[in-house]
């Protein structure tokens, strides 16, 4: 029986072709795998600090930051409740800050970054092409903003990916715990995604295509142990699922409630929209150019086909993985798809890649990074931190709201009748939730209906959802008695109460 080491050497390139790739066959030590992903996290973290600087604050990471405020400073984890997903809140919870999950993402950032440059050190290609074809990939707009304003998405990226290198370890090597830990890390992933249930059933599925039997032909396998596979990696990530169903069902009588509030999940907050499904045809072609920017997806398929036809079906089941997504009218962002394929491209380019094909992958990689860089995006959101990162300029929105944010910051405890589901912005620019009066306290249904005896102000949004925001629902149209309008801004109303 052939030892795992023979297994590994077929992965390696000849020695006399890239000394490179000859070093990076041996193995590293957890703390220079640590190292490594610190130093590649430097500039995600330097380019966290300037869009802080110029005064960008992401709808994720404003959304976060409001809620722990609120369980932090009223020593009540409790109040932050059933919001999904609990991890991206226990990590920012270390340091309420609008830098923490920034800071968070770009070490997320830095550790994809090294796994993937570590992938390519094992392909036979020169040093520099790695390095170019890395950097044209990771400078892309969309994935730089994963990078640093999105701690839920580049979170997950990273799980999956390091769950997808012990998942190679166990199909390649039959190693049976590398199968536990890459369940494992998917069903922690799911703790920062919902969509890792979606990956998890993707990785199990692929399973069989993808272990590598030995001493069996293909007509010797039988389909018990394809099952078997399929629940090793399958299992953790549906014990997740449904744990969190269960809870949900025992303290809010609602099982689904995560996946049906439209207030629970954070991926409402990715789109100030309000989410609708679409038709399988316009789904696809919606999906069809996020793939076309990212040239590269396509040619490390054309590799995939040339070298391991057998997976390239497991190799486009993202692409599709995303389609059944929007079709449930769930928000796969446009900026996490297209880092979505920039991941999968490099890291399924098969290890046994010659050198000609060097050239393509890295002309592929610099048109995917002027085609990204010159192509606008449909995110509003990614399009005006793109502009921020550029001018170096604080626009006058986020000046205005950073100096109203200054202004209720300074007023009394609970004297602002308010909702965080539209005014979570201004409660995380404030730093300081306490001046609030929101609807995790036990005071805020009273404070409702008799404003006048609770609050001195009420702040209302005029254009919000009237469905999220109960505040605004009640008293947008007018003020309540006993209080006149005291400032308007954007589509912001503060009602002062007539003393």
């Amino acid at each position: 029986m052939a030892s795992v080491e023979s297994f590994r050497s077929l992965a390696r390139p000849p020695k006399a072709q890239d000394k490179t790739a000859e070093i990076s066959a041996q193995d590293l030590t957890l703390g220079q795998h640590l190292l490594f992903s610190l130093i590649l996290a430097l500039p995600f973290i330097g380019l966290s600090l300037l869009a802080a600087q110029a005064g960008f604050l992401s709808n994720q990471h404003a959304h976060l930051i409001a809620k722990v405020l609120q369980a932090i400073e009223h020593r009540r984890l409790e109040l932050i409740g059933f919001t999904y997903p609990p991890l991206p809140f226990l990590l920012t919870a270390l340091w309420p800050h609008p830098l923490t999950p920034s800071i968070i993402a770009s070490l997320a950032a830095g550790g994809t970054a090294w796994l993937l440059f570590y992938h390519l050190l094992k392909i036979p290609f020169p040093a520099w092409t790695k390095v170019l074809l890395l950097s044209a990939l990771a400078f892309a707009p969309a994935n730089l903003f994963i990078a640093t304003q999105s701690l839920t998405e580049m979170a997950t990226l990273f799980l999956f990916l390091v769950a997808w290198l012990a998942f190679l370890r166990f199909t390649r090597y039959g190693e049976t715990f590398s199968g536990f830990i890459s369940g494992l890390i998917l069903g922690l992933a799911f703790y920062f995604n919902a969509y890792a249930l979606f990956f998890s059933l993707l990785y199990a599925l692929a399973s069989p295509l993808f272990y590598e039997w030995r001493r069996l032909s293909a007509g010797e396998r039988k389909w018990q142990a394809d099952l078997t596979l399929v629940i090793v990696v399958s299992f953790p990530s549906l014990l997740a699922f449904f744990s969190w169903a269960y809870l949900n069902w025992v303290f809010t009588g609602n099982a689904w409630l995560f996946l049906t509030d439209p207030t629970a999940p954070l991926y409402t907050f990715f789109s100030p929209t309000e989410l609708t499904s679409l038709d399988f045809f316009a789904t696809v072609a919606y999906s069809l150019q996020e793939v076309i920017r990212a040239p590269l997806y396509l040619v490390s398929a054309v590799l995939v086909a040339v070298y391991v036809p057998k997976r390239l079906l497991a190799y486009f089941a993202p692409f599709w993985m995303i389609v059944v997504v929007r079709m449930f009218g769930w928000n796969y962002t446009e900026a996490m798809a297209i880092a979505t394929y920039s991941v999968v491209a490099v890291a399924g380019i098969p290890t046994r890649t010659t050198r000609p094909w060097d050239k393509l992958l890295l002309v592929m990689a610099v048109f995917h990074l002027l085609l990204n860089l010159n192509s606008p995006y449909l995110s509003n959101e990614l399009k005006i931190w793109e502009e921020v990162i550029r001018s170096q300029d604080r626009r006058a929105g986020d000046a205005l709201e950073i100096q109203v944010a200054e202004w209720l910051c300074q007023q009394p405890p609970q004297s602002i009748l308010a909702d965080d589901r539209a005014a979570y912005r201004l409660v995380a620019r404030c730093g300081d939730a306490k001046p609030f009066l929101l609807p995790a306290e036990g005071e805020f249904l009273m404070a409702l209906h008799a404003p006048a005896q609770f609050v001195s102000y009420i702040l209302v949004q005029r254009s919000s959802n009237p469905s999220l925001d109960q505040v605004s629902q009640r008293y947008a149209p007018a003020p309540p008695s006993g209080f006149r309008i005291g400032a308007i801004w954007q589509d912001w109303v503060l009602y002062q109460r007539v003393e």
